[in-house]
């Protein structure tokens, strides 16, 4: 009588199959000579401290700028707009004021419209036409194509071809804002909407 060979157990079918893996090769590293290898243990440890201090700075430099923006909003509702110092207890911070704004998208201006009506938008906004770029080269090199070119299309397209990526806060947009801002906290909104670029330093 043969001996039955033991069942083979059925094979699990939610069971992983092993992949091999080549093993990652070896970094090519260098021992450097003492000095240095001190020099990367310090830079490393500068560098973590860095961060630390950047973070720490960020959170300190957010609770001063919240500060910063309300009472500029006040000053420039009572006819103050301009920089402020902020005294600490042994330095101080300026708050500085800029006749200037980030770049605003079409996005931007449009929500802007939406929350502050048409004519603020119309009033503060303008297309910031400093943010079209033209490759002089490709121009000098093709100037004679481009001009013809330029003859015969629509007047539609035309007055689009040379569209501003960015729109931006007009000069003096904040002064204008008033206009549109009851309470302080509205005019804080409003500037923050038209990217006012105030820091601190």
């Amino acid at each position: 009588m043969v001996p039955s060979k033991p069942k083979k157990a059925a094979a699990d079918p939610f069971k992983t199959r092993k992949t091999r893996t080549d093993k990652a090769e070896s970094a090519d590293t260098l021992t450097p000579p003492a000095e240095v290898a001190r020099a990367i243990d310090q830079f490393r440890e500068a560098q973590d401290q860095a961060k630390h201090f950047e973070g720490e700075a960020t959170i300190h430099k957010d609770v001063i700028l919240n500060f910063t923006e309300k009472e500029y909003s006040k000053r420039l509702l009572n006819g103050m707009n301009k920089s402020f110092k902020v005294l600490g207890d042994e330095t101080m911070v300026t708050y500085v004021i800029m006749d200037a704004s980030a770049g605003l998208t079409e996005e931007d201006a449009e929500d802007f419209a939406k929350a502050w009506g048409e004519e603020a938008a119309e009033d503060l906004i303008v297309r910031d036409y400093a943010s079209v770029r033209f490759d002089g080269k490709v121009l000098e090199a093709h100037y004679d194509a481009v001009v013809e070119a330029l003859q015969v299309l629509p007047e539609e397209v035309l007055s689009n071809l040379f569209k501003p990526m960015l729109m931006k806060a007009r000069p003096g947009a904040a002064e204008g804002a008033k206009r549109y801002a009851k309470k302080s906290e509205d005019l804080r909104d409003l500037l923050k909407q038209l990217k006012i670029k105030n820091y601190i330093r």
